[in-house]
């Protein structure tokens, strides 16, 4: 069943013509260019069942999906067909990240998940990659707000990064040669 923001009844009556409206899902299509495009789009509707009649109403999150499917189709018409912005924001949600979170740690800034998942611009290569990555190990990507202080969460953790550098330099015996790089020199 689609989600009903606000606690709204199932049934109103339609304020174009008083018919009755039922909550629920209705398959809908539109069109970009020369494509047509079909999605569950929810929220209340004279008719599930019958494409012919449109006349519904929309609100609150029902309008957050339509917009999000033409999102999506737009990214598909311009050649994106794997990380569109709901596969993005699909991935992100699975980590349970914020979209400022998810730039964080994904360390592409803190407003570039907003960017993708509106469409506005496409993630690189290699964020891709960690895309990939993060949605057949979600639990690399996670961050345990109960764990992890306040101050740690607007930033990437310089004890995380050093921990890190060591592991990577110590794993193919190069630690010994490199890692005085990562430390600070005595003034």
């Amino acid at each position: 069943m689609a989600k009903n923001p606000r606690n709204y009844p199932d049934t109103m009556p339609s304020p174009e013509s008083g018919r009755p409206m039922t909550r629920g899902e209705k398959r809908v299509s539109f069109k970009i260019g020369s494509r047509t495009f079909m999605y569950n789009q929810p929220g209340w509707w004279c008719s599930l069942t019958d494409p012919d009649d449109t006349e519904g109403q929309l609100v609150d999150h029902d309008n957050q999906i339509a917009e999000m499917a033409r999102r999506t189709a737009t990214a598909i018409v311009q050649g994106e067909t794997v990380f569109t912005p709901v596969v993005i924001r699909a991935i992100r949600m699975r980590c349970r990240l914020t979209q400022r979170e998810a730039g964080i740690l994904f360390r592409t800034g803190e407003k570039s998940f907003e960017k993708y998942e509106s469409g506005e611009i496409q993630p690189s290569g290699p964020t891709k990659r960690l895309l990939e990555l993060a949605m057949e190990h979600p639990e690399l990507f996670k961050i345990k707000h109960d764990k992890v202080p306040a101050s740690h969460r607007k930033a990437p953790r310089v004890s995380a990064d050093v921990q890190f550098v060591h592991k990577a330099l110590h794993a193919v015996d190069l630690d010994r040669i490199f890692e005085p790089l990562f430390k600070p020199v005595p003034a």
